[in-house]
């Protein structure tokens, strides 16, 4: 695997209130690619004081793949959700000791996504390496790039949770030390340079995980990926505690995105599990 540098400019922007001054023809379209058994006990923190009596259920959430549009720039992929393998193995094919099983029906697959609406992608963006975002990538196009934050790839276990970038030639990464700090979120890049998207620092889900927002002339949107896995996650301001690498980062990153979507009511906000 050869590792190579996402080149971006770092952005003039001061603060969110002048990113939202300039909205852009970027438009979102969001993919199911299938579906997963979660426990609602660790998607909710129940050791957290605003928990409340959270139900030991298990409860079914979509996996979701975000298409791009820009007008100006081309399509692009925000993760890349489930490959078909998952079809006829809940593993899609993954061998290690902790792989993850997930369902998923007949064309729910991202390269069927693709062929039905004519998407010529360009370039695929990863929140972080975990297989319900990132196992996509398998039957992608291999002359489209992926990329990651600096850092993630050294998170990715293939021989505990299977190898599903085995095979990829190289991965391009981001470099977060020189990005702009926009409060209250924290470290953000400009990804494609001019306002349209961005790739916010959200860590605690894993050490480097990103979210996006989409600056549209719809209105922004703020893709939360799994800094927060569900609407109940933001509306008790509670982050979960399974599925996490850092409990405590994970709520300190679900409060500044409240603050921020407080402070912006303007935003509309798509979390990680749902729509």
């Amino acid at each position: 695997m050869k590792f190579k540098d996402y080149n971006y400019s770092v952005s003039n922007k001061k603060d969110w209130e002048e990113v939202f001054q300039s909205p852009q023809p970027i438009y979102v379209h969001s993919f199911q690619t299938g579906s997963v058994i979660i426990n609602r006990k660790g998607t909710l923190n129940p050791e957290h004081p605003h928990a409340g009596n959270i139900a030991d259920e298990e409860m079914e959430v979509p996996i979701l793949a975000h298409w791009i549009h820009h007008e100006k720039k081309g399509d692009f992929l925000l993760d890349t959700g489930l490959d078909a393998s998952y079809t006829m193995d809940p593993k899609g094919g993954l061998e290690g000791t902790d792989v993850d099983e997930f369902q998923q029906e007949k064309d729910e697959n991202i390269a069927k996504h693709i062929k039905q609406n004519g998407i010529n992608l360009k370039i695929v963006f990863l929140s972080h390496l975990h297989a319900d975002h990132a196992a996509g990538v398998r039957e992608l196009p291999k002359n489209v790039p992926s990329v990651i934050v600096k850092g993630e790839y050294g998170e990715y276990h293939p021989e505990i949770h299977g190898d599903f970038l085995e095979g990829m030639e190289e991965l391009y990464e981001i470099d977060f030390s020189q990005a702009t700090y926009m409060p209250p979120l924290g470290p953000s890049v400009d990804l494609l340079g001019d306002g349209s998207l961005w790739a916010i620092l959200t860590p605690g889900h894993t050490p480097w995980h990103v979210s996006f927002l989409i600056n549209s002339v719809d209105g922004p949107i703020l893709l939360a990926m799994d800094a927060a896995f569900i609407h109940e996650n933001l509306e008790l301001g509670v982050a979960s505690s399974d599925y996490t690498w850092d409990v405590e980062q994970a709520q300190e990153t679900l409060e500044k995105i409240i603050v921020f979507l407080g402070e912006y009511q303007q935003v509309r906000v798509v979390v990680g599990h749902g729509i």
